[in-house]
């Protein structure tokens, strides 16, 4: 379960999409300590004890943390070790048929998802080639999976730089990363509710049917605002309102600013109408990356010499899909493979192979992508367009 469609789920934004630029460690600052300061001064990059703020904890907790890991892994293996021979035996013999089919159709998946942003772009008038929008999206997936914690926003922020260094405008891309995220997240409760259903899970069903209806609520809401002069104004000056107080501390909150701004963005979006068959191709464009990434996981199972009914990998796909949405880890490393082996073993697989098809399923959707990805990163030029006026 890689993190691609999680990558389109944060808002950019428009005005500072990057963020700022922050001081690297070691940089000038880091050189040396102004004349006239004390040693042990935070300035002067020495470590003298009690007064350079670090304290005993901070220094020694992290290699006892290592080598407390390191020596559990080790425990681990030892007491496992047979279990662990069998996993890395099964691996070894994977059927490079079924291995190279599950590597297809998740290659398959992602370029759904290039294609749905294409096709996004395009209908509001961009520009969307599409080898650079290529390495634009496998480039922000392998970011969301390498940065803890701020691995999601930051891939939306190089996405919309990205976009906008192709020549797009701020409203439109900001438009289509929006879209894309909304249509991902309605897609994959879609997949939830029908395995939760076809498993039996009720409560399971019901809950992803109300994850779906609560992410096109909002989009139906703003749809309807942009498309009405009136709704407009009247969000207009309530926002005005609202901000007013602030005005005398953010000069940028002031009802002079802030009316005008919304104004201008909110007619910018009613501008923008991608049109029926537009909308449904993008939703269909949506599912087909997260069904595809569904039959990524069956192939792997196959592919380790195992069996299992389609109604089993629905089961494990949907634990996955749950799991790696909280974002607990990068990537949901450990509690995506952890939920998917579980519900692999609860659909009726021996242990002994739904461990390995988990490796290989992982290392297919994650780390082959995240390798994809940091290529692009490298080698993909960045576009460079005139600046707006």
């Amino acid at each position: 379960m890689s993190l691609r469609s999680a990558v389109m789920t944060d808002g950019p934004d428009p005005v500072h999409p990057g963020g700022p630029d922050l001081e690297r460690p070691g940089g000038p600052a880091a050189e040396g300590a102004p004349e006239g300061l004390p040693a042990g001064t935070p300035d002067s990059g020495q470590d003298d004890g009690p007064g350079s703020g670090r304290g005993p904890v901070a220094r020694w907790w992290r290699p006892v943390l290592g080598v407390l890991l390191a020596v559990g892994a080790v425990v681990a293996v030892v007491v496992f070790r047979q279990s662990v021979l069998g996993w890395f035996a099964t691996i070894a013999s994977t059927d490079p048929r079924w291995a190279l089919a599950a590597v297809a159709v998740q290659l398959l998946s992602m370029q759904c998802l290039v294609w749905q942003q294409q096709l996004l772009l395009r209908s509001g008038g961009g520009v969307a080639p599409q080898g650079s929008l290529t390495a634009t999206v496998y480039g922000g997936n392998a970011i969301a999976v390498g940065l803890p914690l701020a691995g999601s926003a930051a891939s939306v922020a190089y996405g919309f730089r990205r976009m906008r260094d192709l020549g797009n405008n701020a409203v439109l891309v900001s438009w289509t990363l929006a879209v894309s995220g909304v249509c991902s997240t309605v897609a994959l409760a879609a997949v939830v509710a029908v395995s939760s259903a076809a498993t039996g899970s009720t409560v399971g069903a019901v809950v992803a049917s109300l994850a779906s209806v609560a992410a096109v609520v909002p989009v139906l809401t703003l749809l309807a605002v942009t498309r009405s002069a009136e709704a407009k104004n009247l969000v207009v000056k309530l926002l005005m309102t609202v901000l007013a107080p602030l005005s005398r501390w953010f000069r940028v909150l002031r009802p002079a600013v802030v009316g005008p701004a919304v104004d201008d963005a909110l007619t910018s979006l009613g501008s923008i109408r991608p049109g029926a068959r537009n909308a449904v191709a993008a939703g269909l464009l949506a599912l087909a990356n997260w069904v595809l990434d569904a039959l990524c996981l069956l192939f792997a199972v196959h592919a380790v010499g195992a069996e299992l009914s389609l109604r089993g990998a629905a089961l494990a796909f949907a634990a996955g899909a749950l799991v790696s949405s909280t974002r607990l880890t990068p990537g949901g490393i450990g509690v995506v493979e952890a939920a998917v082996a579980s519900a692999l073993v609860a659909a009726g697989l021996p242990a002994a192979q739904a461990v390995p098809a988990v490796v290989v399923y992982r290392f297919i959707s994650l780390w082959l992508l995240a390798a994809i990805g940091a290529l692009c990163l490298v080698l993909a030029p960045r576009p460079v367009h005139p600046a707006e006026g």
